[in-house]
C-alpha cells in the first residue's frame, strides 16, 4: 500500500533542505562577491591615483591617465652589461656609448612590445565601443596614455599587469619671473654743429720681447668684457673659454621646453639642424613638436621661455657679441613639450622619447638634456623612468628645482619640484650675483631620499639676460634660469673629457663646486644650495688633467695710441681682425690684448673725431709685442650726432643719478648728473643701441637713429629689480606697468653748440 502522505512529506522535506542549500550558497556567492567587490576596491584605491577619482566624481565622462605596466626594462642592468662586453672590444668611446645607447632602446621596446600586447588589444576594442577616445604607447617607460570612461578605466586598473593608474597631470614651466621691461622715449630732435681738423696717422710695431709663459688665470679677451654676462662670469666660463680654448664644441645638448626661436642671432649657427656653410635647414631629427605637432621650431610669443633658456646654454652671436651662453660651442636640439599654459605629462613622455633616437636614429640623441619644468612635490613616478632611461642611454638629465609658486607661502623643506627631486635627476637651486640662495628656490630633502642633498648643484638664476623672439631681454628669474647655466657646464666638462659617465659628469661639478652657506644652511652641502656654486674653471681643469689638457699658448700685444701732438687718446678702440679680440685704450693711452694665438694679424685702431689707423703683426708663441699708433684728427665733416636725456624711476618718477648710458658696440658712456640728467656726445651717425642701467634698476636698451649733426633728446624710466612680471600655470598676465609718453622733456640739458 502506498503511502502518498508519506511520500508527499518526504519530497516537502527534500525541497526544504534543497531551498535551504541554495540560499546557503547564494549567501556563500554574496559573502565572496562581496568580499571581492572589497578586495577590487582597496586594489583601485591603491593603483588608481586619487585625481583620477576625483574627475570622475566631479561628473568628467572620460579622464585622461597615464597606465603603468608591472614590468619595467632594467635599463641599468643593460647598459652596465653592455658596457662589460664592449670593453674587452677595445672600441673607441664614441662606438661605446652608441652601441650601449642601442642596447638600452631595444631592450625597453622589446619589454613594451612584449608586454603591452593584450592590454593594447583591449584598448583597441574599447575604442571601436567608444568608451576611449584616444590613447598612445611608449616604450621609454612602459606606459599607455589613454582618455578612457571609469568602467575602462577601473577594469585596467585590476589588470594584474598593471602596476599604477597615474592622472595624466598639468605639468608647467616653473614659475619663472619677469621684470616689466623698462622704457626709453625719443622726446624731439634739435641740430647741433661742430667741426675738426685731421692729417694722416700711423701704426708702428717698435718693439718686440719674449714674454714669461702666461698663467692659466689670465683675464680672459675673446669678448669684450662688457659683451659677457654676469652669470657667465660668475661661473667661471669665460675663464675656460680663453684659457683652454673650450667653448663645448662637439657636444650636442637637448631642451624639452616651450619651443625656440632657432634662427635668432645668438642660437642659428648652433642649431643642428642648420648648416651654416650651405645655407641649408632640415629639422628632422633637430625638432619635435609633442605639443601641438608642427614641423618648423617655433616658440611661444606671449612667453618665450624655450629661447631664453637656450641663450642661457650657449648663445652667442658669431661676432663674438652678446655673450650669454656658457657653451657658445655646443650645437642644440629642441622637443616642445609645453605651450605658454604648460603642458601635459603625456606629452612631456612623448618629448623624452624622442629626445633618445632623434630621427629614429640614436646616434642623433643629446649628451645633455635641459628641463627647466616641473610641478607638485611628494612621492609621483611618472616621467621617473624617462630619467632613468636617459641615464642609461649616457644623457646627463639637468632639472630646475622649482620655484615658489604665486600664493605658495616661502619654499619650506622638502617642497623641492618633481622631477627634479628624483634621485637620478641633476637638480640646480638659484642663486643671485651675490650668491645668496634665490627667495623662491626650493628646498630639500627629496621624499625618495633624505639623506642626499637636493638640489644637487647652485647657478646662477635671478636677473638673467638672454634671447627672446625679437632680441634680448634681462630681468628673467628662476630655477629656469640657473639649470641651463649647468647645462652649459657639463658641455664644457664633456669636451675637455668626452670619455666621462653621467654620474662622472655630475659628480666632477659637484666635487668642484665654491660650497655655499647662510644662516640656514651653516655646513655644505646642504638643502638649500647642494654642492654649492658651480666652477666651470674649476670642473674642466680637473678632468683636463685625466688627458693632460693644456692651457693654450698665446701672446700679448700692447702700446700707446696718441695724437700727432704726442698727447694721449683714450677710448681707442683696438681690434685685431678676423678675431674676436679686441680692446680700448685707458685714459693714458695705453692698452694690453692677451690670449692672442701665434699667427699674422692685421690690427685697427679707430678713435671718435680721428682717422682710423692699421698696421700688420706677427706674433709667435709666448712673445709680447709692443705697437704704437699715432693718430690724426678727420678732416670730413663730423657724421656723429648727440643723445641727450634723463632717467626716472618707472613708478614714481624721481630722477635717478649716476645711472649709466652707454652706446653698445663703443667705448662711448657717461653718468647720469644729481638731477638724472645726461649729455652722449660724438655718437656714430646711424642706428645705434643705447643701453641704461640705474643702481637697484633694471638695465634697459632701445635702437636710436642718430643723424650727423642733430640732438635727439630720450626719457629713460628704469624698473625697480624687484618687481616681476610672471607667468604661472595657466595665467599668462601682461606686463605690471603700462608705458606712458611724456612730452616734451621736463627742462631738457643744455647742448653746447
Amino acid at each position: 500500500m502506498v503511502t502518498f502522505f508519506k511520500s508527499r512529506k518526504s519530497k516537502s522535506v527534500v525541497s526544504m533542505m534543497i531551498a535551504m542549500f541554495l540560499m546557503l550558497s547564494s549567501f556563500v556567492s554574496f559573502a565572496e562577491n562581496l568580499d571581492t567587490n572589497q578586495r577590487n576596491q582597496e586594489l583601485l584605491k591603491d593603483k588608481v591615483s586619487s585625481e583620477v577619482f576625483d574627475r570622475f566624481d566631479s561628473g568628467e565622462d572620460k579622464v585622461e591617465v597615464l597606465v603603468k605596466l608591472r614590468e619595467q626594462a632594467d635599463v641599468e642592468k643593460i647598459a652596465n652589461d653592455e658596457r662589460l662586453q664592449l670593453n674587452s672590444l677595445r672600441i673607441d668611446n664614441d662606438e661605446m656609448k652608441l652601441l650601449t645607447r642601442e642596447a638600452v632602446i631595444d631592450e625597453l621596446e622589446s619589454t613594451a612590445e612584449r608586454t603591452q600586447y593584450r592590454l593594447l588589444q583591449y584598448i583597441e576594442t574599447e575604442t571601436k565601443n567608444g568608451n576611449i577616445e584616444e590613447y598612445e604607447s611608449y616604450y621609454i617607460v612602459n606606459m599607455i596614455y589613454i582618455k578612457a570612461t571609469q568602467d575602462v578605466v577601473n577594469r585596467i586598473a585590476l589588470m594584474n599587469d598593471v602596476e599604477k593608474v597615474y592622472f595624466n597631470e598639468k605639468v608647467y614651466l616653473n614659475d619663472y619671473t619677469r621684470e616689466p621691461e623698462g622704457v626709453i622715449e625719443i622726446l624731439e630732435e634739435t641740430d647741433i654743429v661742430q667741426e675738426t681738423d685731421a692729417e694722416e696717422g700711423k701704426l708702428e710695431v717698435i718693439e718686440e720681447a719674449m714674454k714669461e709663459t702666461i698663467a692659466s688665470d689670465i683675464t680672459p679677451k675673446a669678448v669684450l668684457p662688457s659683451d659677457i654676462e654676469w652669470n657667465i662670469k660668475i661661473v667661471n666660463a669665460d675663464k675656460v673659454w680663453s684659457t683652454y680654448g673650450i667653448n663645448g664644441t662637439g657636444v650636442v645638448i637637448g631642451m624639452i621646453d616651450s619651443g625656440v626661436t632657432w634662427n635668432h642671432p645668438a642660437l642659428k649657427n648652433k642649431y643642428r639642424g642648420y648648416n651654416p656653410a650651405t645655407g641649408a635647414v632640415n629639422h628632422n631629427g633637430n625638432w619635435y613638436d609633442a605639443y601641438a605637432g608642427r614641423t618648423t621650431p617655433y616658440d611661444d610669443s606671449q612667453s618665450p621661455h624655450g629661447t631664453h633658456v637656450m641663450g642661457t646654454i650657449l648663445g652667442q652671436e658669431p661676432s663674438g657679441r652678446n655673450a650669454i651662453g656658457v657653451a657658445p660651442g655646443a650645437k642644440f636640439i629642441v622637443a616642445k613639450g609645453l605651450g605658454p599654459n604648460g603642458g601635459s605629462a603625456n606629452q612631456l613622455i612623448s618629448a623624452g622619447q624622442w629626445m633618445l633616437k632623434p630621427g629614429g636614429n640614436a646616434a642623433n640623441a643629446p649628451d645633455i638634456i635641459n628641463n627647466s619644468w616641473g610641478g607638485g612635490t611628494g612621492i609621483n613616478d611618472w616621467f621617473r623612468g624617462v630619467v632613468r632611461s636617459w641615464r642609461a642611454a649616457g644623457i646627463v638629465p639637468v632639472f630646475a628645482a622649482g620655484n615658489q609658486l604665486r600664493g605658495e607661502p616661502a619654499p619650506w623643506p622638502g617642497s623641492i619640484s618633481l622631477p627634479s627631486s628624483y634621485p637620478e635627476s641633476f637638480a640646480v637651486a638659484a642663486t643671485d650675483s651675490s650668491n645668496r640662495r634665490a627667495s623662491f628656490s626650493k628646498l630639500g630633502p627629496s621624499p625618495y631620499d633624505s639623506n642626499i642633498p637636493k638640489p644637487d648643484i647652485s647657478a646662477p638664476g635671478v636677473n638673467i639676460r638672454s634671447s627672446v623672439i625679437n632680441g634680448y631681454e634681462s630681468g628673467w628669474s628662476g630655477t629656469s634660469m640657473a639649470a641651463p647655466n649647468i647645462a652649459g657646464v657639463a658641455a664644457l666638462i664633456l669636451e675637455a673629457n668626452p670619455n666621462l659617465s653621467v654620474i662622472q659628469v655630475e659628480n666632477v661639478i659637484k666635487n668642484t663646486a665654491t660650497p655655499l652657506t647662510d644662516t640656514t644652511y651653516r655646513t655644505s652641502p646642504n638643502m638649500g644650495y647642494g654642492y654649492g656654486l658651480v666652477n666651470a674653471l674649476r670642473a674642466v681643469e680637473s678632468v683636463s688633467r685625466l688627458r693632460s689638457l693644456q692651457p693654450i699658448e698665446t701672446s700679448i700685444l700692447t702700446g700707446r695710441i696718441t695724437n700727432s701732438k704726442g698727447e694721449a687718446i683714450s677710448d681707442a678702440s683696438i681690434i685685431i681682425d678676423d678675431t674676436l679680440l679686441y680692446t680700448t685704450t685707458n685714459s693714458t693711452g695705453y692698452y694690453t690684448i692677451e690670449n692672442i694665438p701665434a699667427g699674422s694679424y692685421t690690427v685697427t685702431v679707430t678713435a671718435t673725431g680721428y682717422n682710423s689707423i692699421s698696421g700688420n703683426i706677427t706674433i709667435n708663441v709666448n712673445q709680447e709685442i709692443t705697437a704704437n699708433g699715432t693718430m690724426v684728427l678727420n678732416t670730413e665733416p663730423v657724421q656723429t650726432g648727440t643723445i641727450a636725456g634723463r632717467v626716472i624711476d618707472y613708478n614714481t618718477g624721481e630722477v635717478i643719478s649716476d645711472a649709466k648710458v652707454d652706446i653698445d658696440g663703443t667705448s662711448l658712456y657717461v653718468y647720469t648728473d644729481n638731477d638724472g640728467y645726461f649729455i652722449l656726445n660724438n655718437v656714430q651717425e646711424g642706428v645705434q643701441t643705447i643701453w641704461i642701467s640705474g643702481h637697484e634698476h633694471s638695465a634697459v636698451s632701445g635702437n636710436l637713429t642718430v643723424t650727423s649733426g642733430k640732438i635727439i633728446n630720450v626719457m629713460a624710466r628704469l624698473v625697480p629689480s624687484s618687481e616681476y612680471k610672471s607667468i604661472v600655470e595657466d595665467e599668462i598676465t601682461e606686463p605690471i606697468l603700462e608705458p606712458i609718453i611724456e612730452l616734451p622733456i621736463v627742462e631738457p640739458p643744455k647742448v653746447d653748440m
